[in-house]
């Protein structure tokens, strides 16, 4: 191809979600910086699944892609694709932590995290335990979880899309299944461990966003009706609720119901040139293009700031809270920016030998590329 696919907006989406995440995990860590903590928000679990969504979108259209033009999808390449741009950073964050909680005060579950199946360790709570160490480093890889499940789902999706014959009524049918298993395990009581396994391995979502990428590569007809202005106002609606800590019917269709209005910012975003509001701008897409080091690095630089921030005494707590946030959120930022501009990108440039199919992660790069 001469230029790299280009899906504007979406790095505007990315950095909403790492931005949600960040602002709950700092308001849930407040005790380390003497204050009371505050509402427990719900915008880091949505935040996610808003990654998840986008996740399964953009991998689903460039599988698509790699299928229409070379007629097969090449295994080896993907998966190189996916080490590369995960495993490196993934590693280095696990064993920064691990060096700074003391390799001889880990536990055998840090297993769970040394082979990408941090997920499975949640499950596990309550049974046996699975403490990997000091409540701080839990709370500094707890979020991993995340992780191991998009890895996991990687593992499987090229595959199914590559040699399914029903590949559409397999994305339509996954999410209604999966809806039904979680409200079937809840009717039957089934034991909290598995209700935990399912709730965090939100392959229902992933698979929404691949549906968007498929009716968005056949540029189904179906899409124009979420290009109308009062459908996309009710979506950006729907996300004020939500930042308001305000939305929750049940955690049994939650998420889909996020996946499913993501999908219409995303679909708008990229493909409405008459949208109501446009997430496309420098300061988005700065923001989306260092979103994954915002998510990894955020519970470290929380707690190493506290450290910092506990030596001043600042008796006003308003003045307190006010320079918390006006401070750890630009060094998370920082330490991103850090992370993507002398390490990540080293990975990223071996990623693009066995890339197949050319994407761009801004407007710049797409005009500049050739």
């Amino acid at each position: 191809m001469n230029e790299r696919i280009y899906l504007p907006g979406l790095n505007g989406l990315r950095a909403i979600a790492a931005l949600a995440v960040v602002v709950t995990h700092i308001n849930n860590r407040l005790d380390y910086y003497g204050l009371p903590k505050a509402q427990l928000l719900d915008l880091a679990s949505y935040g996610v699944t808003i990654f998840f969504t986008l996740s399964g979108f953009l991998i689903t259209y460039l599988l698509l892609k790699e299928f229409e033009i070379t007629g097969t999808i090449n295994m080896k390449k993907f998966y190189m694709r996916r080490i590369l741009r995960i495993w490196p950073m993934y590693y280095l964050y696990l064993f920064i932590v691990i060096l700074l909680n003391g390799i001889s005060n880990i536990q055998w579950p840090i297993l769970f995290y040394l082979f990408i199946i941090p997920n499975f360790k949640n499950s596990f709570v309550g049974i046996i335990n699975t403490s990997v160490g000091s409540k701080i480093m839990t709370f500094m890889i707890g979020h991993y979880w995340s992780l191991g499940v998009e890895e996991q789902f990687y593992a499987f999706w090229p595959w199914l899309v590559k040699k399914s014959k029903n590949f559409f009524k397999f994305l339509i049918l996954f999410p209604i299944l999966f809806v039904l298993l979680k409200l079937t395990l809840r009717i039957f009581n089934a034991p909290y461990n598995i209700l935990v396994f399912v709730n965090y391995t939100r392959f229902g979502c992933l698979v929404m966003g691949g549906l968007g990428a498929y009716l968005y590569f056949k540029n189904s007809d179906k899409l124009k009706i979420f290009y109308k202005k009062g459908i996309e106002l009710i979506a950006w609606l729907f996300f004020v609720i939500v930042a308001c800590n305000k939305f929750h019917i049940t955690s049994i269709i939650d998420h889909e119901i996020i996946a499913f209005f993501t999908l219409i910012i995303i679909f708008n975003q990229i493909n409405n040139t008459n949208k109501l509001i446009s997430l496309e701008n420098k300061v988005f897409d700065y923001l989306g293009k260092i979103s994954f080091g915002m998510y990894v690095y955020n519970p470290l630089v929380i707690y190493l700031m506290a450290l910092v921030f506990n030596y001043f005494a600042i008796e006003n707590q308003i003045v307190r809270l006010l320079l918390i946030y006006l401070l750890v959120i630009p060094a998370i930022i920082l330490v991103a920016h850090i992370s993507y501009y002398f390490f990540e990108k080293q990975f990223l440039k071996l990623k693009n030998n066995y890339t197949t199919v050319q994407s761009a992660s801004s407007k710049s790069e797409s005009e500049n590329y050739s």
